[in-house]
C-alpha cells in the first residue's frame, strides 16, 4: 500500500468522525458514493439511496444522544488494497461519554468500509457492518 493512500484514508476518517461528533447527517453523507452498498452483519445486502442513508444516520445520531455519546474515537486498524483505486479499511470505533471528570466508554464496534478513488477524491462506496448493531443493542439494554 502506498503511504500517501494510507494517509488519505486516515484523513478521510478523521474528518468523518468529526462530523459524527457534530451530528451532521447531511455532511456525513457527502463522504459516500450513492447508491451505497451496505452489507449487514446478518448477511443481508442492500443498496441505499442518499435520502434513505441520511434518515438512518439521523436515527443513529439520535441513539448516540440518548446514550450520552459526546466523543467518538476511531482508529484505522487495517487497510487492504484491493486494486489501484479501491481499499478495504477496517476501523475500530470507541464511543465515549466525555462529559464527566473521566471519559466513560459506552461501547466499541468494528466497521469496514470500501473506499474508492472517484473523480479525484476518496469516497466510501461500500459499508460492511461487523458488530455495531450488537454492541449498540447491548449499550441500550445497559441503560434500561
Amino acid at each position: 500500500m502506498h503511504k500517501a493512500r494510507l494517509e488519505d484514508i486516515n484523513k478521510l476518517f478523521l474528518e468523518y468522525r468529526r462530523l459524527f461528533e457534530a451530528r451532521d447527517a447531511e455532511q456525513i453523507a457527502d463522504f459516500y458514493r450513492f447508491p451505497l452498498h451496505y452489507y449487514f452483519s446478518n448477511g443481508k445486502k442492500s443498496e441505499l439511496s442518499r435520502e434513505y442513508f441520511i434518515g438512518r444516520v439521523k436515527k443513529l445520531l439520535h441513539l448516540y444522544q440518548t446514550l450520552g455519546v459526546t466523543q467518538i474515537v476511531g482508529a484505522v486498524t487495517d487497510v487492504i488494497e484491493l486494486n489501484e483505486n479501491t481499499s478495504l479499511a477496517t476501523l475500530n470505533w470507541v464511543l465515549l461519554d466525555a462529559s464527566g471528570e473521566k471519559p466513560r466508554q459506552i461501547y466499541s464496534a468494528i466497521t469496514r468500509y470500501m473506499v474508492c478513488e472517484f473523480d479525484g477524491e476518496l469516497k466510501i462506496n461500500g459499508l460492511i457492518g461487523v458488530n455495531e448493531t450488537k454492541q449498540l443493542k447491548y449499550a441500550i439494554k445497559g441503560r434500561s
